[in-house]
């Protein structure tokens, strides 16, 4: 059961649709499971918010605040460039895979979601552009990375991480996506062309 506080009801029920997202998935959840774990029928969330939809909107807001909190933490522990590049792929993609296991009741309706949670995770988006574009700065300004286009790197980057979230974690066997990883930030960072090949 979810406790409610009178000064931080719309936290609560915020956290109670966390948990009933992830038991029933989006679509089975009701107000009446999120309103009974916390105790209170259904009319109190309305006094918070209109539907559903608008609850789902505000968990997908709660995590990607979560998530912008785990990178920023991850980054400041990492004095390189390169280093720091490395672990905000890691950090990135083991939470998210994390939040999909929690989630693992709405893998089914990913697809069918993927417009809505799209829309409200630009915030995010914008914030890891510039946790991006500021490592591969720093890397310019250190002369470790040659970079021509700043801005055109950093959305290349996080497009093609974007990219692998759907395959990588909306599956059900066991996938070492951890090894792909790597592989990717490899090419990434040192190429696939042979330095001495001049063609």
């Amino acid at each position: 059961m979810v406790s409610f506080k009178k000064n931080t009801g719309k936290e609560i029920i915020i956290e109670a649709a966390r948990q009933a997202f992830s038991k029933y998935g989006y679509k089975k959840t009701t107000l009446d499971d999120i309103g009974s774990l916390i105790k209170k029928r259904k009319t109190i969330i309305y006094y918070y918010f209109e539907n559903k939809d608008e609850i789902f909107k505000e968990v997908i807001n709660s995590e990607a605040e979560k998530l912008k909190g785990a990178l920023e933490m991850a980054i400041n522990n990492e004095s390189n460039p390169v280093e720091k590049l490395k672990t905000y792929v890691f950090t990135r993609m083991s939470f998210l895979e994390n939040l999909g296991n929690y989630y693992s009741a709405l893998k089914h309706e990913l697809l069918e979601h993927l417009q809505l949670i799209n829309e409200n995770r630009k915030e995010i988006d914008a914030a890891e552009f510039i946790i991006v574009s500021n490592i591969l700065k720093e890397g310019v300004n250190k002369a470790i990375f040659s970079v021509d286009n700043i801005n055109e790197t950093t959305q290349i980057f996080i497009t093609t991480l974007k990219s692998l979230e759907i395959p990588f974690f909306v599956r059900e066997d066991k996938y070492d996506y951890q090894s792909s990883l790597m592989q990717l930030l490899n090419m990434l960072l040192y190429g696939i062309i042979r330095k001495y090949n001049t063609a």
